[in-house]
């Protein structure tokens, strides 16, 4: 009787046990819930958030590049009046050796004129053809190339542009037997292209704007160098960001060197600057070979 009564009242224990078990688990399990929904609540708002930061991640790149579109119209705009030269001239003798054509029988001549004529219609094809590329801006096509020739075909697009600018003179200094690099060349020219243009305007009384060409560690390298009004040492790391400009407002965008670092190092480069405040810059473009 005494061990019954006993186990009776063990058994009421763990009964006790039991509902205390229970209402502790009762109890985890509803802060359980109440935790999974707080981390469902924040979750959601996260994601919200997250949402409403790519939405604006995605606005702020498409209007990035409206205006680095508006930035190169710009850029096609200046030098429209280069073009118009290059495309004159050609125009000019082909309107001459076509009347001369009309006038004359001898078959030698005309045989002549007219070879004159085609020699002359190729060469605004291959302006207007490199135009048109200018204007392209996407991924790179990577073809072989030398440096030289780049350098060669951007100063026949701005010798005659940079007349406009008071008292600017170009130097150009080649390197001989470069290695070859693998790059788009319209990445490259059009970098060259706004580097010579800043170059100039940053020479309001004028100037010399040198251009090098050349080797260094495993590099190829275009170097163009001004002695202009120079960039403020505080300034130099901020001037390859969107939209900063040491200009005023009405001459950039503060897209070009922007653009410029973006279309190098897309081609596997770097876009390196040395400035003294009052004496002048060098911007130089490095693009990687191989041996």
């Amino acid at each position: 009787m005494e061990e019954y009564e006993r186990l009776k009242k063990r058994i009421q224990e763990l009964e006790i046990e039991l509902e205390d078990i229970k209402s502790l688990t009762d109890t985890r399990g509803r802060l359980l819930d109440a935790h999974i929904k707080e981390l469902n609540d924040v979750y959601a708002a996260l994601n919200d958030k997250f949402t409403e930061l790519k939405e604006k991640t995605e606005r702020l790149k498409s209007i990035e590049n409206e205006l680095i579109k508006a930035n190169k119209l710009s850029a096609l705009g200046e030098l429209a009046e280069s073009i118009a030269h290059e495309i004159k001239n050609p125009l000019i003798s082909i309107q001459g050796f076509a009347k001369r054509i009309q006038k004359i029988d001898d078959k030698e001549k005309i045989d002549r004129y007219s070879k004159f004529i085609e020699k002359e219609a190729g060469r605004l094809s291959d302006v207007l053809t490199r135009l048109l590329n200018f204007s392209r801006m996407g991924e790179p096509r990577i073809e072989t190339l030398n440096i030289n020739d780049i350098v060669d075909d951007t100063i026949l697009f701005m010798e005659y542009h940079l007349t406009r600018f008071k008292n600017v003179r170009l130097e150009v200094i080649k390197a001989d037997s470069l290695p070859f690099v693998r790059a788009d060349k319209i990445h490259i020219q059009q970098c060259l292209v706004n580097l010579i243009m800043n170059a100039a305007q940053a020479m309001p009384e004028g100037g010399l704007i040198k251009i090098r060409t050349g080797v260094e560690k495993d590099y190829v390298f275009i170097s163009v160098t001004d002695n202009g009004i120079g960039i403020k040492k505080e300034l130099l790391d901020r001037i390859f960001e969107p939209f900063y400009t040491t200009k005023e407002k009405e001459d950039g965008t503060g897209l070009g060197l922007s653009l410029c670092k973006r279309l190098i190092e897309a081609n596997k480069g770097k876009i390196e600057v040395e400035s003294i405040e009052g004496k002048g810059s060098t911007f130089k473009i490095l693009l990687p070979y191989k041996n």
